[in-house]
């Protein structure tokens, strides 16, 4: 019989999740729903502030916290600064109806920023992250050939989502998906979206690191470009590639150790 170790059976401490939000039928909402979409949780605990959040962070271990931020008394945002000065290493989704506080949850480390009303979907893949987090936290414990056998299933569990990126005097809080292409610009990394371009401070050897490479594809050192949002590949008389993607209108070379991507196409 052969043995087949799982991360799940490596998982030794109570998977515990807090959920923070004053509203009480919003809070048991989203408590019923992580329970049903995260079969491996153990048990949600439901407190109304970020007081409370903090005072049960000291006493039980919590893997993951969902906290609103506008609450009476201290907000979701201090809630976390407090969490992470007390030395808090878990995860921290924050949940809102305001979207103008994702820069600040970000700041905090928090691995995603939820809107309400929160619709299942959305909820479902903060969960498939938080758990493929969850297997590389474990992966310590298995031995050479366990790892091996297992790095498959966690691939791209940590990678990038979110961007902070400047327009002006403004930040913005860009989902990957919506990016078309990362190009290289002297010490800034511009980002094309339907919205426009925007900075970043990523390079581009850092996002090759941190993004998907099923999804995105760097075809020049210093151009990335998300292979869902190409339009056009062509190959001009020299046998040179290029490309276009949405919302940007100028041609893309392709750099010739990168053209084989494109030559089965």
């Amino acid at each position: 019989m052969t043995d087949i170790t799982t991360v799940d059976s490596l998982q030794s401490e109570p998977l515990n999740v807090m959920v923070v939000d004053d509203e009480p039928l919003l809070r048991f909402h989203l408590q019923k729903l992580i329970k049903e979409l995260w079969e491996e949780v153990d048990q949600v605990i439901a407190v109304a502030t970020g007081i409370e959040a903090v005072q049960m962070a000291e006493q039980v271990a919590i893997h993951t916290i969902f906290m609103d931020i506008k609450m009476p008394g201290i907000s979701g945002i201090e809630a976390a600064k407090q969490l992470r000065e007390t030395n808090y290493t878990g995860n921290l989704v924050f949940v809102t109806a305001y979207d103008q506080h994702a820069v600040a949850a970000f700041e905090h480390e928090a691995l995603d920023y939820l809107l309400k009303p929160i619709e299942e979907k959305r909820l479902l893949e903060c969960v498939k992250r938080l758990q493929k987090r969850a297997q590389i936290e474990v992966k310590y414990e298995l031995d050479a050939e366990q790892l091996t056998r297992l790095l498959p299933r966690m691939d791209n569990a940590n990678t990038l989502v979110w961007v902070n990126a400047s327009k002006g005097d403004d930040i913005h809080v860009i989902n990957v998906r919506d990016i078309s292409c990362f190009i290289a610009q002297d010490k800034y990394t511009s980002v094309v979206t339907s919205e426009g371009e925007f900075l970043i401070r990523k390079s581009i050897k850092q996002l090759v690191c941190e993004l998907n490479p099923n999804e995105f594809w760097r075809i020049h050192r210093s151009t990335i470009v998300q292979v869902s949002h190409i339009e056009r590949v062509y190959k001009d008389d020299d046998g040179h590639y290029f490309v276009t993607v949405k919302h940007f209108n100028r041609e893309l070379p392709v750099s010739r150790n990168n053209a084989q991507l494109f030559k089965q196409m």
